[in-house]
């Protein structure tokens, strides 16, 4: 799987690289991007044992691809390595906090809607589908009625689904800096839609983040 997963890297990478530099796709932008993720675990079809314990901070960097088709309208992608976090409580006899920290490579397709530009600035909105690949996965696991001690950055991966679905929702600005420089700043829901781990209690995990979204396109 790892190497199915290097092989889309490499694809996605040439192809941006590559529009980035022919003359087919002059309405081309490429882009660095950075960001914070809040990220939050939803439990499904468990009996109740296991609830969703709040938010945890994570960290997504990678390359950013709009490919605009018309005025207006740009089809956008990327590749990027997101991190993203989440934690449970389980209760009834042995009560016991779990943190689960997960790292994909997301290769999203998004369509970006932008307003005219004004004071060399317009709004967009975003819709489209996240693609995430597992590339690595920890928990950090709590005991809370109980002197056992913590356990930390436990290898899960074998327990964790290789590929992550969601839907992608956002809004924000983008605004030029100078030439051809732009930067844009928005907000966007990613919300998973797919089974992340089977719970050896019953049930299944899924994952979901807000992402603060930083990029400068050049």
């Amino acid at each position: 799987m790892k190497k199915l997963v290097f092989a889309l890297f490499f694809i996605c990478l040439s192809t941006l690289l590559f529009g980035q530099t022919g003359d087919t796709f002059r309405g081309f932008k490429l882009g660095i991007a950075a960001h914070p993720t809040f990220g939050f675990l939803k439990v499904v079809d468990n009996n109740g044992t296991v609830k969703s314990d709040g938010m945890r901070a994570g960290f997504s960097y990678g390359l950013l691809g709009d490919f605009a088709f018309a005025d207006n309208y740009t089809f956008s992608t990327g590749l990027s390595i997101t991190t993203v976090n989440g934690q449970t409580i389980t209760t009834g006899g042995l009560e016991y906090q779990t943190i689960y920290k997960l790292q994909y490579l997301e290769i999203p397709i998004k369509l970006k809607l932008f307003t005219n530009q004004q004071n060399n600035m317009r709004f967009y909105g975003e819709v489209g589908l996240g693609n995430g690949f597992n590339i690595g996965a920890k928990s950090d696991v709590k005991f809370t009625n109980t002197a056992e001690p913590t356990k930390e950055n436990v290898n899960i991966s074998s327990s964790i689904s290789t590929y992550r679905g969601s839907v992608i929702i956002g809004a924000g600005t983008e605004f030029s800096l100078s030439g051809k420089t732009k930067a844009s700043a928005g907000l966007a829901f990613n919300n998973g839609f797919s089974k992340v781990t089977q719970l050896t209690t019953g049930g299944t995990l899924r994952s979901s983040y807000i992402g603060l979204n930083l990029a400068i396109f050049f």
